[in-house]
Parts: structure tokens; C-alpha cells; sequence
């Protein structure tokens, strides 16, 4: 493998932490807004939401149900198989941008199982579906174990790139502390401007990275052989100058016009 310079190994998983969250977010918003074009409504995308332009004989019935499960069940499947693909991945170039791309998207499903009892998609659903509270705050319970073991997983498996020269606390905040906080002021700044809602989730989501740093800790020290690659390509640089574009263009809404 070749010597990543000092300093400079934590950049590929600040890239790729930045890109993850923004990709994930707009296809979860994508994914509302073209549900509703497949149902009829007319909605408008933005970075942050798809508002919806119910009739009220559309508010009245199921559509607005589905239209909100659309957006957790699709970052479910788009997560899922982004694991699948980092597991075979594994050692390739491919491997952390994949790794990334299924703890946003899993994480996006759980952390809206765990604000069932709140806010969020499953929040309303669970409105509209007249869900007891006991019900809700179960269904949040899970969602907040799912959570805390999806990125306790991921700081294990982030271990696989810190260099072996570097200490593991300092490992655990190149690897974990430094792209979860300079991603996410990133991401804050890239959406700008967004309601102070969208920026406490984004706060949230960077809170849960704790359990990482954690994984990050304990886990064992991988072999030299099993270590991933840190060199930062341009396909890279493209992947985060494509997810910056796209949000660009979404923040003055498009609208889905059925």
C-alpha cells in the first residue's frame, strides 16, 4: 500500500463524510418528491424537505402516509446495499466511500425509527396511523439501539484506516472526531441557508458518531495487509463537487409537477 503523508490521512474520510450526508439527504428528499409525482401531488424539492402541495381531497386519504415512508424506505434499501457492496468491496478503493454511503443510509431509517415518538416521517405516520404513545417510544427505543450499534460498528470498521503508526486515541480522532466535525460544519455551510431545524438535525446525526469513536477504541488493530486505501483521487474530489452542485441547485427548489 502506499504512505499516505503525515497529516494528510484524514481528508479521504472527510470527503467522503460530507459527500455521504448530502448525497443521502437528497436522494431521501428525492425520493419523497418523486412519490408524490408518482401519486399525483405536486411537490417541490428542496436540499432539506420536498414540500407537498396537498389537495385537500389528497390530504384526506392514505397518499400523504406514503408519501412520507418513501423517503426512509428508500435510504433503507439504498444503505443495504451499499453494505452489501462494501463487504465485497473490501480492500478496494471503493470500500470507504461505501462504508459511508450504508451507515447515512441505515442511518437515516433508524434515526427515523428512533423519532417515531416525535418528530420526522415515522413521527407522522405513526400520527396517522393512531399508534399509541407506549407503541411510539418502543419504536424509538429500537431506533436508538439500531443507532448506537450501526455506528459502533462503523468505528470499528474505520480502524481498517488508520495508519499503523498513528496511536489509537489519535486514530480514533483523525478517523472518527475530525471528518464528523469538519464534514458536518461543511455540510452546514454548503446547505446555507436552512432552517435551525435542519441544522439540529445535522447536529443530532454528528452526536451519534460518538458511539464511532467508541468502536474506533476498542476494536482491534487490523493486520498491515487488511488496511484500506487513504489516497485521495480525483474521483473523489468529483463525487464531493457533484453532491455540492446538486444541493446548490436544490436549495431555490424544483419543483414535481405531475
Amino acid at each position: 500500500m502506499n504512505v499516505v503523508p503525515p497529516r494528510t490521512w484524514v481528508l479521504r474520510p472527510l470527503v467522503w463524510f460530507a459527500t455521504a450526508s448530502m448525497a443521502t439527504t437528497i436522494l431521501h428528499e428525492l425520493a419523497h418528491a418523486s412519490a408524490s409525482f408518482a401519486l399525483g401531488v405536486r411537490s417541490t424539492l428542496f436540499n432539506y424537505s420536498a414540500d407537498l402541495a396537498l389537495t385537500p381531497a389528497q390530504a384526506a386519504t392514505n397518499l400523504p402516509a406514503i408519501i412520507q415512508v418513501a423517503g426512509p424506505a428508500f435510504c433503507l434499501a439504498w444503505g443495504a446495499l451499499a453494505w452489501i457492496l462494501y463487504r465485497r468491496a473490501r480492500g478496494s478503493v471503493a470500500d470507504l466511500p461505501l462504508l459511508y454511503l450504508a451507515v447515512f443510509g441505515i442511518g437515516t431509517f433508524c434515526g427515523n425509527l428512533m423519532s417515531a415518538a416525535f418528530v420526522g416521517d415515522f413521527s407522522a405516520i405513526a400520527v396517522a396511523l393512531g399508534l399509541p404513545m407506549a407503541v411510539r417510544y418502543a419504536i424509538a427505543v429500537v431506533g436508538a439501539l439500531s443507532v448506537a450499534a450501526l455506528h459502533f460498528w462503523a468505528g470499528c470498521e474505520l480502524v481498517r484506516w488508520i495508519p499503523a503508526r498513528v496511536g489509537r486515541t489519535a486514530g480514533m480522532l483523525g478517523i472518527v472526531a475530525l471528518p464528523v466535525v469538519i464534514g458536518t460544519g461543511a455540510v452546514i455551510l454548503v446547505n446555507q441557508p436552512m432552517p435551525s431545524a435542519s441544522v439540529n438535525a445535522r447536529v443530532v446525526e454528528a452526536a451519534v458518531w460518538l458511539f464511532a469513536a467508541v468502536g474506533a477504541l476498542v476494536a482491534r488493530r487490523p493486520a498491515q495487509s487488511e488496511r484500506g486505501s487513504l489516497d485521495l483521487r480525483w474521483a473523489d474530489g468529483a463525487a464531493i463537487l457533484l453532491a455540492i452542485l446538486v444541493v446548490r441547485l436544490t436549495v431555490r427548489g424544483i419543483p414535481f409537477v405531475p
